[in-house]
């Protein structure tokens, strides 16, 4: 059953694990990407980058004075200017993610705010995108960290799919949401993958990269999805759509499931290596602190 309690889903031994987190994150996320966020715009940042000459409406407390004394021109000293990053965490809201235990969407909540508190406290900007749930609004980039609690607030509420006819297309949320021509930045997107057929993930993270941003994966897994269980006679439902069907499994079905669920999984790897997409893979028996500290210190959401 999906928690929609906030002291229960994000309780304070968690809250306290992220604080020690966003500690490190500062040491390593925002040294590798500090040369990714220089903008060609002239700021108030530390780093020198040119001079220009004083013309009129200026502001004359930038004059630089003591090249005025060498060169008895008045000039201003002009800086690079930093961006702020803007970090979207797509997570996946498709009725699959309702399942397990525990179950994935909380899991998967988890990580969200996790990853969030990660951008907060680093005074970058956060947006989280409930993907594939047209009905939830989408919490709009934010900075600073006395948004975390509304953040927080706001990932409880947030609703799986309803079930409808067919399955949820994964490559339609990330079409819908391209559409609302979001900031360039980074996009981490948290999901089992599991869309409308074996190449819907991947359709979806081509869409995604022709929209220019910096891609990263979280795939989870429930570890009970690699298997199909004991051998018997079962009523199989699916969790997109609620319809069932009989199957009988046995041996043959058993190993045929094995060797189709591995082939997917390195599809996925292949195809994000292949387009040099950070991948992290997954199963929600690692606990959600020790997942983002050990991609933080592998560098798995900077490519």
């Amino acid at each position: 059953m999906i928690d929609t309690n906030p002291d229960t889903l994000f309780d304070p031994a968690f809250l306290a694990q992220m604080e020690s987190l966003s500690l490190l994150a500062k040491r390593i996320v925002s040294g590798q990407m500090r040369a990714e966020r220089r903008s060609s715009r002239h700021g108030s940042s530390i780093e020198f980058a040119e001079y220009r000459p004083f013309v009129s409406g200026d502001d004359w407390r930038h004059i630089d004075w003591n090249a005025f004394a060498r060169w008895r021109q008045l000039v201003l000293k002009l800086f690079v200017e930093e961006e702020d990053l803007h970090v979207h965490l797509l997570l996946d809201c498709t009725g699959s993610m309702d399942w397990g235990a525990p179950v994935k969407f909380d899991y998967a909540r988890q990580i969200v705010a996790g990853l969030a508190y990660i951008t907060l406290a680093n005074l970058d900007r956060a947006a989280v995108v409930p993907f594939g749930n047209e009905r939830y609004d989408l919490w709009r980039a934010s900075r600073g960290k006395h948004r975390f609690l509304q953040m927080l607030r706001y990932l409880a509420k947030c609703p799986v799919t309803p079930q409808t006819a067919a399955p949820q297309r994964l490559e339609d949320a990330a079409r819908r949401w391209i559409a609302t021509q979001p900031r360039r930045g980074m996009v981490i997107w948290i999901s089992d993958l599991f869309g409308a057929d074996l190449e819907d993930a991947m359709r979806t993270l081509d869409r995604l990269r022709y929209s220019r941003h910096d891609i990263a994966v979280i795939q989870i897994m429930d570890p009970g999805e690699g298997d199909t269980g004991e051998r018997g006679e079962y009523e199989l439902a699916d969790t997109e759509t609620g319809t069932t069907r009989k199957a009988i499994i046995d041996h043959n079905t058993r190993t045929e499931y094995r060797k189709k669920f591995l082939e997917y999984q390195q599809s996925i790897q292949d195809y994000c290596r292949r387009n040099q997409i950070a991948l992290v893979q997954t199963d929600t028996r690692v606990s959600v602190p020790d997942l983002l500290m050990q991609s933080l210190l592998q560098g798995g959401f900077v490519k």
